[in-house]
């Protein structure tokens, strides 16, 4: 056995597992009373907002997969916002840019995690809307209290630089230095907001009055966002992708989703199944997975891969390819949210919601506390065939919820980390079906990380034949720790053959597991 450094938590009734143990304890407080893991997911996902405003939020975008027990299916829910229709390429050059900004009004797309709460609500929930945004308010009135990983990012350079840039958001987060932890963080405005949607729905946001406040603080601001940009906004609900995983099927969601990359390593995994996989293995089908994720990982629109034609991709001929060191990887972010839940019915999701990097784009609209992300930053003012910008598109999302289905759900899981993400989840996996490990240790078990060029991130707890693999590899080590955050912070959950749900919470960041 491992040297875990958590209990593993097990129960044979729902259970959530989250980024914040407030955001975890909302949502095992909806099981508790009768709800299921829909409306657990929006009450969660709301709470999220509040509890890591750095990491997430209303001006952001969510990403999800939903199993629906009774019909023994998964759906897709993209909330994902669009470009705005005037941002094209032209717009950009007429402002002497040949590249979108990092920060600022420039990158800031359509934001559509409130319309996905409540899509998702609608669809599959049983409860009301505004019910489910109730511990969401009442957190931004009393305050959030700082804890370590809060208290550490607001003393840190980034925030620092970010207070400095853009002072609308330090006034309402307060000056960068060293805060007391436990000290509480209120959000009057965003309570205010979030009442409002609890009262009007979403549609206040996508259109109505809050909308039209939202608006008039980015324009002023400098953003190509309009009203009509937020009116044109829907969430995107269908089929997710899917290939065969250890003798179940493994689901990710579709483009502009980088779920694919996950689905191609598992696909070129089962090519020899089985085994654990040595790192230099896992990462040359992570180079190879990531080649198509670059090229199909756009605007559905625009992408050629859907649901049906993932099998026809022949995973023993692509594992034969090999990919440069030096092959292109699209830029970083990290600044992620997310949480699993599954129901004492068996239903499941697994949730991703993002400002894409620490406080998205730098920029606050005072009227409403919303902040909003930086999602755009990811195109290229370009021609390219799928990353080139282009109007009232869906950017790339590296947000990669997974589900894994044989008989029900039998693993949910999401881990914050962009690229990080689906590397994170398919050692996780590995560590259960092919090490033998149960969840909590297989999110404790050491990873590694590539994201470009020849540095591999390594854990220093990680064997010493696996720094001298990746070595001999042709790679460059770069030691990032023993539980370092670059490496996600993976939530899951596995259910037993005998019904049993063991919860698994990563020590690497602030997770949580609450059963109802």
């Amino acid at each position: 056995m491992s040297n875990i450094s958590r209990p593993i938590l097990m129960t044979d009734a729902g259970v959530v597992v989250s980024g914040h143990h407030k955001a975890s304890e909302a949502g095992a407080a909806v099981l508790r009373s009768g709800g299921n893991a829909f409306d657990a997911a929006v009450a969660c996902a709301a709470t999220l907002a509040v509890a890591i405003p750095n990491m997430n939020g209303l001006g952001g975008d969510a990403i999800a997969l939903a199993y629906v027990a009774s019909e023994r299916r998964v759906y897709a829910i993209n909330g994902s916002g669009k470009t705005a229709a005037a941002a094209d390429v032209a717009a950009f050059a007429e402002r002497g840019l040949n590249e979108i900004p990092q920060r600022g009004p420039l990158p800031i797309s359509v934001c559509g995690a409130v319309h996905g709460w409540s899509t998702l609500l609608q669809r599959f929930g049983s409860r009301s809307f505004a019910e489910m945004l109730e511990p969401a308010i009442e957190l931004a009135d009393r305050g959030v209290a700082l804890d370590t990983v809060l208290q550490t990012f607001f003393a840190g350079d980034t925030y620092r630089e970010l207070a400095e840039q853009f002072p609308d958001l330090a006034a309402v987060y307060g000056p960068p230095g060293y805060r007391e932890l436990g000290s509480s963080l209120r959000q009057p405005a965003l309570a205010g907001t979030l009442r409002v949607l609890a009262t009007g729905g979403p549609a206040e946001l996508y259109g109505g009055g809050l909308g039209e406040a939202l608006i008039a603080d980015l324009r002023a601001a400098g953003s190509f966002l309009t009203l009509d940009d937020l009116r044109g906004h829907e969430t995107l609900v269908g089929p997710s992708l899917s290939t065969p995983y250890r003798g179940r099927e493994l689901h990710v969601a579709p483009p502009n989703s980088q779920g694919l990359a996950l689905a191609f390593m598992a696909g070129l995994s089962e090519v020899d199944p089985g085994r654990p996989l040595p790192p230099a293995a896992v990462l040359q089908m992570k180079r190879i997975a990531f080649e198509y994720r670059d090229a199909l990982a756009t605007d559905p629109s625009r992408s050629s891969l859907t649901a049906p034609n993932l099998a026809d991709f022949d995973f023993p001929e692509l594992l034969a390819k090999r990919i440069s060191h030096e092959a292109e990887s699209r830029a970083g972010g990290g600044d992620t949210s997310t949480f699993v839940v599954i129901d004492k019915w068996g239903n499941a999701v697994s949730w991703v919601q993002s400002l894409f990097e620490d406080f998205g784009s730098g920029v606050i609209s005072p009227s409403t506390g919303i902040v909003m992300h930086n999602r755009s930053y990811l195109e290229e003012i370009s021609d390219h065939p799928s990353r080139g910008l282009q109007p009232a598109m869906r950017p790339f999302h590296t947000l990669c919820p997974a589900l894994l289905i044989g008989d029900g759900c039998e693993v949910a899981i999401a881990t914050p980390g962009d690229h990080g993400q689906p590397q994170a989840i398919f050692q996780v996996l590995n560590n259960v079906f092919d090490r033998d490990m149960n969840i909590q240790e297989a999110i404790e078990a050491p990873r590694y990380r590539h994201d470009t060029g020849l540095e591999v991130m390594l854990e220093t707890r990680a064997p010493k034949p696996w720094h001298d693999e990746i070595t001999r590899s042709g790679f460059v080590v770069r030691d990032v720790g023993a539980w370092s955050r670059l490496m996600g912070g993976v939530n899951a959950i596995l259910v037993a053959k005998n019904g049993v749900r063991q919860a698994g919470a990563d020590p690497r960041r602030a997770s949580y597991a609450i059963c109802e």
